[in-house]
């Protein structure tokens, strides 16, 4: 049994390193332009999570801002409340 899992470990290291200079290899016949607009859409793709993230935890902040002022809200009227009774 430990003799398959080294022996589909190597075949799998193998594959990588084969796949590894196939893609090499593409990227050589790529022209230039097109490396620069894949690197152009990368940073686009990567600007667009980074503004959809901080969209996200500004969202998530104020609505717990809100939720907090809320409680504080409740407490006090709680309190004035609890003065009336006495």
């Amino acid at each position: 049994m430990g003799q398959t899992d080294t022996e589909a470990i190597v075949q799998i290291e193998q594959t990588r390193a084969r796949l590894d200079s196939e893609l090499d290899e593409l990227a050589t016949y790529l022209p230039p332009r097109t490396a620069q607009v894949k690197r152009g859409a990368a940073i686009l793709a990567g600007a667009s999570v980074g503004v959809m993230l901080l969209g996200f935890v500004l969202r998530k902040r104020r609505q717990h801002a809100t939720t907090r002022r809320l409680r504080a809200i409740e407490d006090r009227l709680e309190r004035m409340e609890q003065r009336q009774r006495r």
